[in-house]
């Protein structure tokens, strides 16, 4: 696999997350018509947990990924470097996309007007976390052969 197949799997992985933020917020309105009433106690719990959630998991994955790219390099074949770099990366997405999407839930179903800060700073660090050339690039550094050439 090479390094445009590379980022190219990275940009529709990105893309898929960020449909599926877009439909936690189709499906959140349209469960936010047919759940009438949450209870108090259960909304401060669940709006806690999300909370704390966001707050740990952010630093959280992205520390996660930074320890595994440096364990990634140390990897036999380049394609199961490419492979291990792809799949941390969806995990990282995969980690603040939980996070939007229980927001966006209790934004619409609880009407817990609270949580559009932490779905703007899940987009935030969503935006991020975009595959540009660049990052890509910074990223998969830590794969390059000895004459520091990216195999393409």
């Amino acid at each position: 696999m090479d390094f445009s197949t590379t980022h190219k799997q990275l940009k529709y992985d990105f893309v898929f997350a960020v449909g599926v933020a877009l439909l936690g917020v189709l499906i959140g309105y349209i469960a936010a018509m047919y759940i009438s009433k949450v209870s108090p106690s259960v909304v401060n719990v669940l709006k806690t947990i999300v909370i704390l959630y966001v707050l740990i998991s952010i630093p959280l994955s992205l520390s996660l990924f930074k320890r595994r790219l440096a364990k990634i390099s140390t990897y036999g074949a380049h394609e199961d470097k490419i492979r291990g770099y792809i799949n941390i990366s969806r995990v990282r997405i995969l980690f603040i996309m939980i996070g939007l999407l229980c927001a966006i839930m209790l934004f619409f179903v609880c009407k817990l007007n609270d949580m559009l800060y932490l779905i703007g700073i899940e987009l935030i660090i969503l935006v991020l976390c975009i595959p540009t050339h660049n990052r890509v690039e910074l990223e998969m550094a830590v794969f390059m052969p000895e004459n520091n050439e990216i195999v393409k």
